[in-house]
């Protein structure tokens, strides 16, 4: 069953579901063009609105599609495409619980995309407070590719900033893991820091919020976790 379409520049994005799947798992996403083989995305959920625009400012029209692949609370996907003579796959967001947007984040006409990461999520608490960190990624027209960039944006986490302070000094009874200890109360703050390239600054807060015996061995955990993940941004 043909659940949506949209015609773009030359192709056709067709999202094709199994009427007897009332979730969509089923579901896939067809980019056809005459003459070529066509790409197929799994798992497909929905042709994003912004389908059609020109997000990376390269003369060509993107094709924005996102995916579920089911669970309580996972995965969501996107897949970004620019449609040029032959599709290009300009980004593909690891699936995690977390979905994101497109926004000029500095009205240069280049769309950034927001996500959050959830590298933390069920490691020291329960996923109901594990934390998640923003995640802004920008296009690369030498790449040739969304890669991220969160440092280039600190501006974007001033409101966060301000809401895991108030978190990591209020009452962290919620946030005790089987150690005994709010992990999961302090990592907000430090996560922001570090992904908006501060890594010093989240040592210090971690040191000032954290007094417990673990803090450096705590600290280096935090480090090694947030360096293999493909969304932060190394300094």
């Amino acid at each position: 069953m043909l659940r949506d379409e949209r015609l773009v520049d030359g192709y056709a994005l067709r999202l094709w579901g199994n009427p007897a799947d009332s979730i969509g798992y089923d579901n896939v996403l067809l980019i056809e063009q005459t003459g070529a083989e066509s790409l197929r995305i799994e798992m497909a959920s929905a042709i994003h609105p912004q389908t059609g625009s020109d997000l990376n400012n390269d003369g060509f029209p993107e094709a924005i599609i996102e995916t579920y692949s089911g669970g309580a609370h996972c995965c969501f996907g996107t897949f970004v495409y620019s449609l040029r003579d032959e599709p290009l796959l300009i980004l593909q967001k690891p699936e995690s619980n977390a979905g994101g947007q497109f926004q000029d984040l500095n009205g240069d006409d280049l769309y950034e995309f927001i996500t959050y990461d959830d590298l933390f999520a069920y490691r020291y608490c329960a996923y109901a407070v594990s934390p998640s960190v923003k995640v802004i990624l920008a296009y690369d027209s030498s790449a040739q590719l969304y890669l991220p960039a969160s440092p280039r944006f600190p501006e974007q986490y001033a409101q966060e900033i301000a809401q895991h302070a108030a978190l990591a000094q209020g009452d962290l009874s919620n946030f005790v893991g089987d150690d005994g200890t709010p992990k999961c109360g302090v990592l907000p703050l430090v996560l922001d820091y570090l992904y908006m390239g501060q890594p010093e600054k989240a040592h210090q807060e971690l040191l000032r919020l954290y007094p417990y015996p673990d803090v450096e061995l705590f600290w280096n955990e935090i480090l090694t976790s947030v360096q293999q993940s493909p969304l932060y941004t190394p300094r």
